[in-house]
């Protein structure tokens, strides 16, 4: 007799991360996939799995709506989140990454689910005493609303752990690169179109990912064996800032700025633009947390844990670049 399919539900399917995931579960065919989806309109987006998967209406900010997409589920997957350095209400953050979490994570103990993963990010841990971090480091204080939103999320997604066993696992993502991303906040877009007046902290560091490599390392989390109760931090290329944008600059063969703006002469006008946004409730062109996030300096951590149990190898930055920069120059 053959074994019945696990089912997997994703929240967050349709984003940019959510839809690598879903065509890395479909690769396995042990499983079957269900994807959460805010409206009919809104599954459009998984259109070319539109025949191997099940779309579910809900919202992971409102509890009752998540109970038939749950049902029966073996594993969780929890992409759906806020991802942005900016919002014309800050509440938002909160209400998605926090309490839409807590949601998520209630409702899969109400289901029985047997895994979940949570997808996260580094900056959940703030800025850490010490530097790099790894998974058993103590966060430190959170520059932007959305670390710190993030944070509040997990750590109500470990406190079910503890305390109600909620079969929890968490992977955290570094700065993910890739074809298909819609937001600004890699910025990949407005150095291809030349719209790069200056940079802003071009010697401090951070850490990248591949999106299919940050795909691979969520589904390899929900289906390991040991996962629960891990903590996973993804990615491990690291570039500062100026190298992040001069390889984008010989990649696309477009110039770049070279000088750079020291974050302290920004801080006023980045205000004075966050005061006018408040009021346009258009994004400004320099998020007042994304120079905070800046000033916090280098977020560098130890991946080596994705690696010993995960068995993850990672793809270069530039290949991810070169991919982004390819579906940006791809006429419509």
């Amino acid at each position: 007799m053959t074994e019945k399919k696990k089912v997997i539900t994703v929240t967050g399917a349709t984003g940019f991360v959510g839809r690598h995931v879903v065509e890395r579960l479909l690769e396995n065919p042990d499983l079957k996939v269900r994807a959460l989806v805010h409206s009919r309109e809104g599954a459009l987006g998984l259109q070319p799995f539109a025949n191997r998967i099940t779309c579910i209406e809900g919202d992971i900010t409102k509890r009752e709506s998540l109970a038939k997409a749950f049902q029966g589920a073996w594993g969780v997957i929890n992409i759906a989140g806020y991802r942005e350095f900016w919002s014309a209400n800050n509440a938002r953050f909160y209400e998605i990454n926090q309490q839409g979490a807590l949601n998520v994570f209630e409702s899969c103990l109400t289901e029985h689910v047997e895994k979940v993963v949570q997808v996260s990010t580094p900056l959940a841990w703030g800025v850490p005493e010490k530097i790099p971090f790894n998974e058993d480091s103590a966060p430190g204080s959170h520059p932007s609303n959305y670390a710190r939103s993030k944070h509040l999320g997990d750590e109500a997604g470990w406190r079910l752990h503890r305390k109600r066993n909620l079969p929890l696992s968490a992977v955290h993502l570094a700065a993910v690169i890739g074809a298909g991303d819609d937001k600004e906040t890699m910025e990949v877009r407005r150095a291809v179109e030349g719209d790069l007046p200056a940079l802003v902290g071009a010697n401090t560091t951070y850490t990248y990912v591949y999106v299919r490599d940050a795909a691979e390392a969520i589904v390899r989390a929900l289906l390991h064996e040991n996962s629960i109760g891990r903590k996973y931090l993804i990615g491990n290329e690291r570039a500062t800032t100026r190298e992040y944008f001069k390889m984008i600059g010989r990649i696309a063969e477009v110039r770049i700025p070279d000088r750079n703006i020291p974050e302290a002469w920004l801080f006023p006008i980045a205000k004075g633009m966050e005061a006018l946004s408040r009021l346009t409730k258009r994004r400004p062109l320099l998020p007042l947390d994304v120079l905070k996030t800046t000033a916090a300096g280098s977020l560098l951590f130890d991946a080596s844990r994705s690696v010993e149990e995960l068995q993850m190898t990672y793809t270069s930055l530039e290949t991810a670049l070169a991919e982004a920069i390819e579906d940006i120059r791809r006429p419509t």
